[in-house]
């Protein structure tokens, strides 16, 4: 293993940064657009008369509430628009619509207070005569029935059965209720020549309390409105509503009528679903007795703290009582206080706490160093259940408050094995568990690790009987990662097997470094790359004479067990719940070497570490698309992670990076000669990651509308030289002079890289690598961070980047000659300032 000390990370020296040049694309309007221009007078007299039309649904439908004595709805009328799919939606503002969120394919929920739409025919006439600066009816397709907003408002299992919903039936229903209103998000100002930093600050800070104002004002009306409502019906609060940056989301117990109206009538409403249980893996067999000699040793006083929310721990285990804060410990399941693991079978808090701890497994005896603390979140019950009158988004609002910023030593690190049992809904928005991650990851230094979700034994059984064997059951759309793995900023972690199993009966379902029979996997979210990572957490074996499943001890990873009902520790259960604490534990030991590096860097060193088995370079790039689908960035490692060693290198930034809408950064690495020598040929691995966040919207689809400043990164191609790279990013945004792309594996568009159907874009983890022959390498090697207008540009996004250099066949050193080339003093020339790159580590 290499010395951590002497191989550490190295510090990415920043040399450049000011406004980044865009070129606007040039993007035709959409046919049918373009057509409604040209017959101006037909198009006009379509949407007026379906503005009639919804005019008097909704004049008869008010009246008729009114004639049965319900109550009064304060608010718009709500309907859905169908409008151009490329244009912005804040144009709809200008036609006298509040934009209550966007839908797939150009369908818009809006609401209006003018029941006859005056505003919007207003404009339709201009249109129809051609006034100047009129052209806008011409991006709005149509307006819908009302049935069509339903079906796009409601979970798929609730519009099922919405036809025949009765009256008296009891609900227990979660409702997200937009309430941005006409409010618009302050850009971000450019600074006064005379402002100093912290001025600037302040305005900053400013502008944003301003908007907040605004928002907190239009949610507490809107909050009483539906209370109005629900007292009505005598329908109740499952909890107090949850604050999202544009929206609020409630759970209410409700009657089948109180549903209907509420959904029918409410204007504001983006999604309404039926609250999800949420149950865990259990054990499927008894463990035997393993004797032991382990003596465990306390963590070091300066330990990181990791976060286990789940089912409780046994805190008195001999093997985990002297890593558990037993001072810190709660219990968030309304009206219970233990916060022990009670689940039956061995618990399983207390395995995934151990997976933590004993990433490896328990070794057999001797003295183990245990690597951090574990703080005790209990929100899972006996049943290993999430019960109901726990809105799971309060787990992460009410953990994240305590433990990162209440106490003082506090915690980075939430290990998060909690998740629905089925796939997350691809065609609705962001929901409020994921965002909730979203959110606190972005206004914290957190980060949260998220399992990718399991799929059951028996839906693995009954695709087989339908003829769909391992692995081919994957292509199945209900094989997608499970809410809220599909959150941008959670380090999502999905499972691959650790055997190759096979004897006389039973064979493993899928061999070593293969994913795991039950696994989820991706795309995320708007095709993002979900997982992130995987890790070890076991897999199936199945019968060879009646594909019956089974999980025999050679197949399952070596887990912590509740005892003394059973054994101290065993080979008894399965699941990505216990492949995502082995991350949890690379995440403590990159923040023992890096205490003071945000939590944005700990996800990017993770990505950065990862690989994919060995046998993928042999793949067809259709097969290497699966494989990303299925791990994502590959197995993280956890030396690569923490150091270096004589044939590889890593540059990162220090400290928290912030960056504007329009703004880039450029970091220069220098090349040794040795490694630009024409006359050797090696073989260099270069590695990128980039992890950011920004502040969510939920009422937004898309990660463009989602984020408030959404980031890319782009590099030196070959033979680029540092001065041509500056023109391309602040002055062109176009090649100048070089001799091509590297080869990189993701690429910045779908259709680029050797992958096709995804792009670095799509996610905050933003990971690529490649092959470059050495003497293709310039002088400098230039990254560029850049920032792009979301819907509020004065959130600025964070970001930390890694750029890794490997020498893959091992015949040149290139740690020292990379660490002499770049502890330079580096200017910063759009600011004139100097700043000294000195060691990261050595600050710390």
């Amino acid at each position: 293993m290499a010395d951590k000390k002497n191989f550490v990370h190295l510090a990415l020296p920043l040399k450049e940064r000011d406004r980044a040049f865009y070129r606007r694309p040039n993007v035709p309007p959409q046919t049918q657009t373009a057509q409604n221009q040209q017959n101006r007078a037909q198009h006009g007299n379509k949407l007026k008369s379906g503005a009639a039309n919804l005019s008097r649904f909704w004049q008869d439908r008010r009246a008729e509430r009114v004639q049965q004595n319900l109550p009064v709805i304060d608010g718009d009328i709500p309907f859905l628009l169908q409008i151009d799919p490329s244009t912005d939606v804040d144009f709809l503002r200008g036609m006298g619509f509040e934009v209550v969120c966007d839908l797939d394919d150009g369908f818009i929920v809006v609401s209006s207070e003018e029941i006859d739409l005056s505003t919007f025919i207003q404009k339709v006439d201009a249109f129809i005569r051609n006034k100047q600066r009129s052209g806008s009816p011409a991006k709005v397709y149509a307006l819908c029935a009302d049935e069509d907003r339903l079906k796009r408002i409601l979970s798929k299992t609730l519009y099922d059965k919405w036809a025949t919903i009765d009256a008296n039936t009891p609900f227990t229903i979660d409702i997200s209720v937009e309430c941005n209103g006409l409010t618009t998000a302050p850009s971000l100002p450019d600074r006064n020549a005379d402002e100093n930093d912290n001025d600037y600050e302040m305005r900053l800070t400013q502008l944003k309390n301003e908007f907040y104002s605004k928002i907190d004002e239009l949610e507490m009306q809107r909050h009483q409105q539906l209370e109005n409502i629900v007292g009505f019906y005598n329908g109740s609060f499952r909890s107090s509503y949850i604050h999202e940056t544009d929206s609020f989301t409630v759970r209410i117990s409700i009657n089948g009528a109180g549903l209907r109206d509420i959904v029918l009538n409410y204007a504001y409403i983006f999604e309404v679903s039926e609250a999800e249980e949420i149950k865990m893996e259990s054990a499927t067999e008894d463990a035997q007795n393993i004797d032991d000699d382990l003596i465990p040793i306390p963590p070091s006083d300066d330990s990181p703290i990791v976060c286990v929310i789940d089912s409780g721990i046994q805190e008195n285990h001999r093997l985990l009582q002297s890593s558990v804060i037993q001072t810190d410990s709660i219990c968030i399941i309304p009206g219970k206080t233990t916060t022990n693991d009670d689940v039956g079978g061995g618990g399983h808090g207390t395995r995934v706490a151990g997976a933590v701890l004993y990433p490896q497994g328990i070794p057999a005896g001797g003295h183990y160093q245990l690597p951090c603390f574990i703080r005790n979140i209990k929100a899972i019950d006996h049943n290993n259940t999430v019960p109901s009158e726990l809105n799971p988004v309060y787990i992460i609002s009410d953990v994240v408050k305590k433990f990162a910023r209440e106490v003082s030593a506090k915690s980075k690190i939430f290990n998060h094995s909690i998740g629905e049992g089925k796939s997350f809904d691809e065609f609705r928005h962001m929901s409020a568990w994921a965002s909730e991650i979203d959110n606190y990851s972005y206004e914290n230094d957190v980060l949260f690790i998220q399992a990718a979700g399991n799929i059951t034994a028996a839906e693995i059984s009954e695709y087989i009987q339908s003829g769909h064997n391992y692995p081919d059951y994957f292509i199945k759309d209900l094989s997608r990662i499970s809410n809220p793995a599909q959150s941008l900023q959670a380090l999502t972690v999905g499972s691959i097997s650790h055997s190759d199993f096979e004897d006389l009966d039973r064979i493993v379902m899928g061999k070593k470094g293969e994913i795991s029979s039950f696994s989820r996997r991706g795309p995320g979210i708007w095709d993002s790359i979900k997982p992130d990572v995987v890790e070890y957490g076991g897999t199936h074996a199945i019968n060879k004479g009646d594909n019956s499943l089974t999980t025999p001890e050679e197949v399952c990873p070596e887990l912590i067990r509740r005892s003394p009902e059973g054994p101290a520790y065993s080979k008894d259960n399965i699941g990505t719940s216990f492949a995502a604490p082995k991350v949890a534990y690379i995440a403590a030991e990159i923040q023992k070497v890096l205490p003071n590096a945000p939590a944005l860097l700990y996800r990017a060193l993770i990505a950065q570490s990862a690989k994919w088995p060995n046998y993928s370079p042999s793949l067809t790039a259709e097969k290497k698309q699966m494989l990303l689908r299925q791990m994502g960035y590959g197995l993280p490692d956890v030396e690569k992670a923490t150091g270096n060693n004589d044939y590889r290198a890593t540059l990162v930034t220090t400290g928290v990076a912030e960056i504007g809408a329009g703004e880039a950064h450029i970091y220069k690495i220098k090349i040794p000669d040795e490694l630009q020598s024409i006359g050797d040929e090696y073989n260099i691995l270069v590695e990128i990651t980039l992890s950011y966040s920004a502040k969510p919207r939920r009422t937004r689809r898309k990660i463009k509308g989602y984020l408030s400043t959404w980031l890319d990164w782009v590099c030196s191609n070959k033979g680029e030289t540092s001065e041509t790279f500056s023109q391309r990013i602040f002055e062109t945004d176009k090649s100048i002079q070089d001799e091509g792309n590297f080869e990189w594996t993701i690429r910045e568009r779908n259709n680029w890289g050797i992958i096709k159907d995804f792009n670095r874009k799509g996610q905050t983890l933003q990971k690529d690598w490649c092959i470059i022959n050495s003497h293709q390498l310039s002088e400098e090697f230039c990254v560029a961070v850049r920032g792009h207008k979301g819907w509020g540009s004065v959130f600025k996004a964070k970001y930390a980047l890694a750029v890794s250099f490997e020498a893959i066949d091992q015949n040149i050193e290139i740690y020292e000659p990379i660490r002499l080339n770049n502890q330079v003093e580096v200017e910063v020339e759009s600011q004139e300032v100097r700043v000294e790159i000195k060691d990261f580590l050595e600050e710390n």
